[in-house]
């Protein structure tokens, strides 16, 4: 059987003809499903064709699992990942003496203690302080340095390490790892990963090693099965499919390494628990994903958004209840009428500051360099924009008022056991992860170093927070700072939409498509910081208004909308696409889902076609950025439709109500 797929792998393009075949069966799928809602067709034939697509799928899963194997997975005749585990092992095991910012100098050392390796016709490789490429022997010239960081007993540990990433690195490869950007894990997972499994299992255990190499195969298995179990097994294959043969997941960067993908499976799994009511472990899970990757805190909006419409919903029934216990109806009618013109004025004059509110203050403090709370009160109080500095101030009052109000009536509502405790387990549950793990992590990084320099400027704008920061946490702000400033144009999100710039006379048509790339221009995103944030503002609020209605497995899918326009990882860490999955497989029966289905798949397709355009040049990852942004619109589209649709069926149940 395993020679059989291997054959099959290695002599089809099994990247388009998966995908066409999954298509293929979501449309049979629509087909079957509008034949039985007409009764076109027999019960018993339903039930045969459904178990056949079933069995389709099932074996294009199992060639797509193939397909993901074959694709890269052995690219050195090898299933471990040497490059990507050196960086993660040595970056966990070793954090306490090498931190962020000395990994390559002090590997750079042990190779040459350990006969050296490593030659590059530059000389030099990457000062993970600065950023800077260094030429190699001021790090050799100042080895004791670096060295004295070690016990000698570490040390020794330390070189044996090196010994057996560099024996199964190749010489190029070997000496293009000291030329990276280095190990960017946070430090409670550092300190997750490196105690529990980097500094329990050597070098020198080779069934140690392999078993860390499966960690996320087996992450994934788990979050398949997970799948199956909330979701059903046909959602899991088609989930599978798209991981096997979509683009993104092409590369190695997550095959063969150690635990590259724990972020994304646990986020797979969250939305699972959220589907089968495990709000606490959803909680749980997705603090764990946020630990380890940051961006994942962004997926927190949707559940955010639901408990916000629950807050209003509470505080309208609190609202109406309070109008009658005033017994305003029965006041004189013209009592009536000018408080109800009162609330429309209010309403009126509450909705237009808070659009100057954004429009006038909140927009040019994001966009602006630097972002105090002085600096917001000059916005506001400048009179610069098109409203008053006194429609800013009662603007601002009302909403500090609106939350107020949510406050009281959310504890109101929770000690009379009238709160939705789903939103409260899941919210308690992250929030006790991520402060329980980041804080026993302060304490477990107290006596680390800074090597990296948190420059003045820097420590300034942390408003001081760096004085009560273990240095490893100092290293951390200082990295991902300067990380996060890059520009890469392998990177996909909306942001790289923003910088591209085709020139004012391109022409798509006169061009032809090998010519379809445009130049990303970073200047574009420093100059135009109002006109982004601008964007993003919207971006959160039709996000809200989306998931006011929807299921609250949905509205958790629904955050994948504002972390595509917020943040732009590297394309390889789109293995995320699997999560958005989940959106549109359960209901590929109804037309518009099944669109969505296949909007996915036409991406993960369109990349081998960018690819062969342009290679890892910025024309790919603006042109999947292009495709991933329109089936983020799709999705809100679709959670405006299943929201009005829910608010529909909830009016026509309170008139069959009032009529009874």
């Amino acid at each position: 059987m395993l020679q059989f797929l291997r054959h099959i792998s290695q002599n089809f393009d099994l990247q388009y003809v998966l995908p066409i075949a999954a298509i293929t069966v979501v449309v049979l799928y629509y087909v079957l499903h509008h034949l039985l809602h007409h009764q076109f067709s027999s019960k018993k034939f339903v039930v045969m064709a459904r178990g056949f697509l079933m069995a389709l799928l099932l074996a294009i899963a199992i060639l797509s699992v193939e397909n993901y194997r074959a694709t890269n997975y052995y690219r050195f005749e090898s299933y471990s990942n040497a490059y990507e585990f050196y960086h993660y092992y040595i970056g966990t095991k070793y954090a306490r003496e090498v931190g962020y910012g000395e990994m390559y100098a002090a590997s750079l050392i042990a190779d040459k203690e350990t006969g050296m390796k490593w030659r590059h016709k530059s000389g030099s490789i990457r000062d993970l302080c600065t950023g800077r490429q260094v030429n190699h022997k001021h790090f050799l010239e100042n080895a004791e340095k670096y060295k004295a960081k070690f016990s000698p007993e570490r040390w020794e540990e330390f070189k044996k390490d090196i010994s057996y990433f560099k024996e199964k690195l190749v010489q190029y490869r070997w000496n293009g790892v000291l030329k990276d950007k280095g190990y960017n894990g946070t430090p409670v997972w550092s300190m997750i990963v490196g105690g529990l499994l980097s500094n329990r299992i050597s070098t020198d255990n080779k069934v140690g090693m392999t078993f860390l190499a499966l960690l996320d195969p087996l992450l994934i298995l788990a979050a398949f099965l997970t799948v199956v179990w909330a979701f059903g097994p046909r959602t899991a294959f088609l989930m599978i499919i798209l991981l096997g043969t979509h683009y993104m997941m092409k590369w190695w960067h997550m095959k063969g390494a150690y635990l590259r993908t724990d972020w994304a499976m646990c986020l797979v799994m969250a939305v699972c628990c959220i589907k089968k009511e495990r709000f606490a472990f959803a909680g749980v899970l997705t603090g764990y994903a946020m630990l380890s990757r940051i961006f994942p805190a962004v997926f927190l909006f949707g559940l955010g958004a639901k408990g916000f419409w629950h807050l209003v919903e509470l505080s309208r029934v609190e609202a109406r209840f309070v109008y009658k216990r005033l017994a305003i109806e029965k006041r004189p009618r013209e009592a009536r009428l000018v408080l109800k013109l009162t609330g429309i004025v209010f309403f009126v004059a509450f909705i237009w500051g808070s659009y100057g509110l954004v429009n006038d203050v909140i927009i040019p403090w994001m966009g602006g360099e630097t972002k105090t709370l002085s600096i917001f009160w000059t916005h506001m109080t400048d009179g610069s924009g098109s409203d008053s500095v006194m429609m800013h101030l009662f603007a601002l009052a009302a909403w500090v008022s609106v939350g107020t109000v949510f406050v009281i009536v959310g504890i109101r509502a929770l000690f009379e056991r009238r709160m939705n405790m789903r939103y409260v387990y899941f919210f308690v549950a992250f929030f006790i992860t991520v402060a329980s793990l980041t804080g026993l992590s302060l304490l477990y990084w107290q006596g680390t170093e800074n090597a990296i320099v948190v420059s003045s400027s820097e420590a300034a704008e942390s408003g001081g927070i760096d004085r009560i920061l273990p240095g490893y946490w100092k290293e951390y702000k200082a990295k991902i700072g300067k990380h996060s400033k890059d520009i890469s144009t392998w990177r996909v999100g909306y942001k790289y939409i923003f910088m591209a710039d085709f020139g004012s006379d391109f022409s798509f048509v006169e061009k032809a498509p090998k010519d379809w790339q445009p130049k990303v221009r970073s200047k574009l995103y420093r100059e135009r910081q109002e006109q982004w944030w601008r964007v993003q503002i919207w971006v959160l609020l039709l996000t809200l208004l989306a998931a006011s209605g929807i299921k609250d497995y949905r509205a958790y899918l629904l955050g994948f909308a504002p972390l595509f326009f917020l943040v732009a990882p590297t394309y390889y860490y789109y293995i995320m696409l699997v999560i958005p999955v989940l959106f549109f497989a359960p209901y590929i029966e109804r037309g518009r889902y099944a669109i969505g289905m296949i909007l996915m798949y036409i991406t993960g397709m369109s990349g081998w076609i960018f690819y062969d355009l342009w290679k890892q040049d910025y024309g790919t990852y603006y042109w999947l950025s292009v495709q991933i942004m329109i089936m983020v619109i799709y999705m809100l589209f679709l959670g405006y439709i299943e929201s009005m649709e829910y608010f529909l069926r909830r009016r026509q149940s309170a008139c069959k109500t009032s009529e009874i």
